[in-house]
């Protein structure tokens, strides 16, 4: 039995088969986007002589998807790449694939089609399932691109008062460099008064708050306090991304 003998079984029967040129069958499948369209589904010749199938959407999620969004900040294409990580879809050229033996087709194209309206739905996310990446990123590049400054997570600078935890302890200088994370209000608060007290308790330290946007996402008054409370501040994690680094060598050099 061929794999497309199986897989038409497995399908109930309710599959079809198109050649679009030789190499390239189209699946016709009762799998659907959101709008009722059917998932863009083909089945590639491999061409490394290996019986494995490549199936692929030719492009076509990725052309849907721009017509109502556009994958153009790197919080987007973050997601995006998580999406297909997780569901372990590779992409080139924009095209998604998935590279399965032929008596695996039916479960790896049912992973494939899930896949395309995971991606399909981002234009669905709102913006508040975008910004909840702020802190798993920030985490991302501190211990990646960080890891020269010994970064220490949830540091506790007064042993049993966990109400007063820095997110990240770094090595820069003679003084260990405390960094908050700071989305929202709530958290500016939290670390303005955890600064406050390190600094009533003359505890050596100097304080970093790297911000998701410290214009639009913070009132005036929490604005202005976490300025008086802190060392230095960075506006957005972008700004963090490209200045923090330099940063913390000036500190380690001071």
């Amino acid at each position: 039995m061929t794999g497309m003998e199986l897989l038409k079984q497995q399908f109930n029967g309710h599959v079809a088969f198109r050649e679009r040129r030789p190499g390239v069958v189209q699946v016709l499948a009762p799998l659907f986007h959101e709008d009722g369209d059917m998932v863009d589904i083909f089945l590639d010749e491999t061409g490394d002589g290996s019986n494995r199938v490549r199936i692929s959407d030719h492009g076509m999620t990725l052309m849907r998807l721009t017509y109502h969004y556009d994958l153009d900040t790197e919080n987007k294409v973050r997601i995006f790449n998580r999406i297909l990580a997780e569901n372990r879809i590779a992409e080139q050229d924009g095209r998604l694939f998935l590279e399965a033996e032929p008596e695996r087709l039916y479960p790896a194209i049912l992973q494939f089609a899930q896949t395309v309206a995971k991606v399909s739905s981002m234009q669905f996310f709102r913006r508040e399932a975008i910004q909840s990446l702020f802190y798993e990123q920030l985490a991302e590049f501190i211990e990646e691109r960080l890891a020269a400054f010994s970064p220490r997570a949830r540091v506790l600078p007064i042993p049993d008062h966990d109400e007063y935890e820095v997110d990240y302890q770094l090595d820069a200088g003679p003084r260990p460099v405390y960094l908050f994370g700071v989305r929202d209000n709530d958290k500016a608060r939290l670390a303005t008064i955890s600064c406050l007290e390190f600094q009533r308790r003359r505890l050596p330290f100097k304080s970093v708050m790297v911000h998701q946007d410290f214009e639009g996402g913070l009132t005036k008054k929490d604005r202005t306090r976490i300025t008086s409370a802190a060392d230095k501040q960075f506006p957005s994690l972008d700004d963090f991304r490209e200045n923090g680094a330099l940063f913390l060598e000036r500190e380690r050099g001071a």
